[in-house]
């Protein structure tokens, strides 16, 4: 999105009126939330949430454990003493707690499914 557009415009005017958009734009992109709720269930390194999570290109994998960490809802640490160096994910609090509001979106959802 160009910075001078209309559309990044209102974005920063929503983000304003109501912090919420932010978040769910932050938890709706593809697979982020998938990666986050794997680490919380302790599949912890690349390789493994890369096993887990079919359909996943390594380069995705890569970016969304990166805005994990960058947005505080993961941790990102190098187990020492390891050759190659093994890195280790792991979720934070304020990712927990992002967690439980998603658990709850997810349920709320389901409970309209048969009234479509």
């Amino acid at each position: 999105m160009k910075t001078n557009s209309t559309n990044q415009a209102n974005k920063k005017e929503l983000g304003v009126m109501c912090r919420v958009n932010d978040v769910l734009a932050l938890a709706g992109k593809r697979w982020l939330m998938t990666v986050l709720y794997q680490i919380s269930q302790g599949k912890n390194q690349f390789s493994i949430l890369r096993r887990e999570i079919s359909g996943i290109s390594d380069h995705i994998l890569a970016s969304r454990l990166n805005e994990l960490v960058t947005q505080g809802l993961a941790t990102r640490t190098e187990v020492a003493g390891t050759n190659p160096p093994q890195i280790v994910y792991a979720v934070t609090a304020k990712g927990e707690q992002l967690l439980v509001i998603i658990d709850q979106l997810n349920k709320w959802s389901g409970s309209w499914e048969s009234g479509r």
